[in-house]
């Protein structure tokens, strides 16, 4: 029965994958099964009982460590030893060992199992020295990081981390981010919910949210959550950036926008009701003069006509900065609006001619006028007038005695081009840049300039431009620089 029994046992262990051996506490091989023996090299048909496994550990000096604690508890579980087979080639095995004692408790042999774990303490190796590198560079970068498993307990925090809170890292590692001092409730919510978003591999953008800090102080951070893989666990990374000094500039800008947003709402209201104001009597003022010039010019004196003529070019200068100012006004206001219909530019623009025709003769220009007879398009008659006026005007007053200044019309495709060319002191790439924008009068003085007539808003160009626009058209300026004249462009839209 006992035999019976013995043979069994033999049996099972001979079949077994693991390694089985019996050493006695000198380290000869009493009994082996071949697993064992195949684990070192060994075949079938060789025989290695009293082989001492001294032979199989790299390094034989590890074997006494190994005893001494096998001897103190009586087993040994997971026992990692680096050993090599019978040809050198090196491995490593995991042994699981039990002492048997005499009955005066003196070690007489040493049975267990054992196995090859070579590639998974390889990985692991590698999985811990990846873990040790990443440890390293995140506890030396300046930035605070911290690591968050995915139930939500944080598993560690660098020390950027520690600075920046101030708290240190046993107060925030082991608990759940939800329940940390430092979260404001108000941001509970949110970052609860980025936080399942990056748990399942979601890549979001950077988050601004406030925390308190140990003192009680309140912080900006702005963060950023990913999904990280150290060995085999999955975790979130959240990398914390200080910007509180950022968020109260920002506010600070804030402020002072809304301060001037409050200025110019105070700028614009004024010009908006002194230009209302201004506008009966300056009216009053110009057809006053003009009357009295009518009615009364051949019998009142010399000196007094005169006077009334000053009277009258005065107030019609003052009033035509009052008309501008007013619909600058409108313009910040969004109120300019457009009356369109179907006219005849080209009548417009022979209307326009006319009207400029005093200030022509009066500078001795040699004017051309080139027009189709009639082109439709659909305009706002008094806003267009309003513009070539402006432009033929500034072409005049920059243009010396016998120059010349051509005004143009043509049809190309589903376009209207006006153009305004003159012969006179012309524009620098600077000048250009300026002459569109509000109040970018150009002053110009010195020898040789006492032709150009400087008087002017610099208002005149701003609404001209704004108007085009309006009409979804385009207008700009060319010229080949100082004394070399300069043409103004204007197209727009056929329909």
């Amino acid at each position: 029965m006992l035999k019976e029994s013995e043979e069994k046992y033999r049996s099972m262990v001979n079949n077994l994958d693991l390694g089985f051996y019996q050493v006695d506490w000198e380290g000869n091989l009493l009994n082996y099964n071949p697993a064992f023996a195949s684990l070192f090299g060994f075949g079938q048909d060789e025989d290695i009982t009293n082989v001492n496994v001294k032979e199989f550990w790299q390094n034989s000096n590890e074997r006494g460590p190994y005893l001494t604690e096998l001897n103190k508890n009586g087993f040994i579980k997971n026992y990692i030893v680096h050993s090599k087979k019978r040809n050198g080639q090196k491995m490593v095995l995991q042994l699981n060992s039990h002492l048997i004692k005499s009955m005066d408790e003196e070690p007489i042999k040493i049975q267990g199992l054992i196995s090859e774990i070579t590639e998974k303490f390889e990985l692991e190796q590698k999985v811990k020295e990846s873990e040790s590198k990443y440890r390293n560079l995140i506890e030396s970068v300046p930035f605070s990081i911290a690591l968050i498993n995915l139930g939500g307990r944080v598993i560690y925090c660098n020390p950027a981390t520690e600075k920046l809170l101030g708290f240190k890292e046993e107060e925030l590692v082991g608990y759940e981010f939800r329940n940390l001092p430092i979260i404001n409730q108000k941001y509970l919510p949110m970052m609860l919910k980025r936080f399942k978003k990056a748990a399942n591999g979601e890549i979001l953008p950077p988050f601004d949210v406030k925390l308190s800090k140990k003192d009680g102080s309140l912080i900006w951070i702005n963060y950023q959550t990913s999904l990280v893989k150290l060995g085999e666990k999955l975790l979130i990374q959240a990398v914390l950036n200080d910007i509180t000094e950022r968020k109260r500039a920002d506010l600070l800008i804030q402020e002072e926008i809304q301060k001037l947003k409050e200025l110019d709402q105070i700028r614009k209201d004024l010009i908006s009701r002194v230009s209302h104001e201004l506008k009966t009597p300056l009216v009053s003022i110009c057809g006053g003069s003009e009357l009295l010039l009518e009615l009364f010019g051949s019998d009142i004196k010399e000196e007094a006509r005169e006077l009334a003529e000053i009277i009258g070019k005065g107030g019609t200068r003052l009033k035509n900065l009052v008309d501008n100012l007013v619909d600058v006004t409108r313009i910040e206001y969004n109120k300019f609006e457009l009356e369109i219909e179907l006219i005849n530019i080209s009548d417009v623009l022979q209307d326009c001619a006319k009207e400029m025709m005093y200030l022509i003769k009066k500078r001795e220009i040699n004017f051309q006028l080139d027009l189709p007879d009639t082109l439709i398009v659909n305009i706002d008659r008094v806003r267009i007038e309003q513009v070539v006026l402006n432009i033929l005007s500034n072409a005049i007053k920059n243009t010396p005695p016998n120059g010349k200044v051509v005004m143009k019309l043509t049809k190309k495709k589903e376009w209207v081009e006006f153009l305004v060319n003159d012969s006179g002191i012309g524009l620098t790439r600077e000048e250009m840049d300026r002459i569109f924008t509000r109040f970018g009068k150009i002053e110009r003085y010195g020898p040789g300039l006492e032709y150009i007539d400087i008087q002017g808003s610099g208002l005149g160009l701003f609404i001209s431009k704004e108007i085009i626009d309006l009409h979804k058209g385009h207008i700009w300026a060319e010229s080949g620089g100082r004394d070399k004249g300069s043409t103004f462009t204007i197209k727009l839209p056929i329909s």
